[in-house]
């Protein structure tokens, strides 16, 4: 029996010292997580004193020059988004697919292979058509065959139309009154309206 009691007081002791080893444990991380929320405040509070120092700091006057170019700034912004748009607005028109009957009026029944490119970052693609069929091309290419704009006129050959009278052999380009580029190597007309 005295040895039964003294295991259990030995047992007793160590699990006593377990006990204690745990609160000491425990006392160690309560005092780890207390000084991590002193510094967490002194963090705190830093910032905010740091805060009210900048806001104490008087604002910088702005010249007029400055707001100009400001301005310009903004403005050029601006105009590259909104040319950005129309670009993307133009690439998406010119995409869009259009069936029609292509006619060689340069060499009538002959095949031709062209090329299109609209936009810079575009591959070039070829387009290899036959006089009088029927094919489903993009509409930048359908209106690229069909002579462009006003401005821009493709696959034509231009008449030169002379000014009456005012043949200048030291100036030959006075000689030319206009251009008629009403002449269209090619045309694609639509089926599909």
């Amino acid at each position: 029996m005295a040895r039964q009691k003294k295991i259990k007081t030995v047992q007793d002791d160590e699990k006593l010292e377990n006990t204690m080893s745990e609160e000491n444990k425990l006392e160690t991380i309560q005092q780890e997580i207390d000084s991590a929320r002193a510094e967490l405040e002194n963090t705190k509070r830093e910032i905010e004193e740091k805060k009210l120092e900048l806001k104490r700091i008087p604002a910088r006057e702005v010249s007029e020059e400055e707001k100009k170019i400001m301005s310009n700034q903004v403005t050029m912004t601006n105009e590259k988004n909104s040319l950005k748009e129309k670009i993307e607005r133009q690439r998406a028109y010119d995409s869009e697919p259009v069936t029609g009957r292509f006619m060689n009026r340069r060499a009538p029944g002959q095949p031709v292979k062209l090329p299109y490119i609209k936009h810079a970052t575009d591959p070039v693609k070829w387009y290899p058509l036959e006089d009088g069929k029927v094919y489903t091309i993009p509409r930048g290419f359908a209106d690229q065959l069909n002579g462009g704009t006003e401005d821009d006129p493709c696959y034509y050959t231009p008449h030169f139309t002379q000014k009456a009278g005012e043949m200048d052999p030291n100036k030959p380009a006075s000689a030319i009154h206009a251009v008629d580029s009403s002449n269209k190597k090619y045309a694609f007309t639509p089926i599909n309206f």
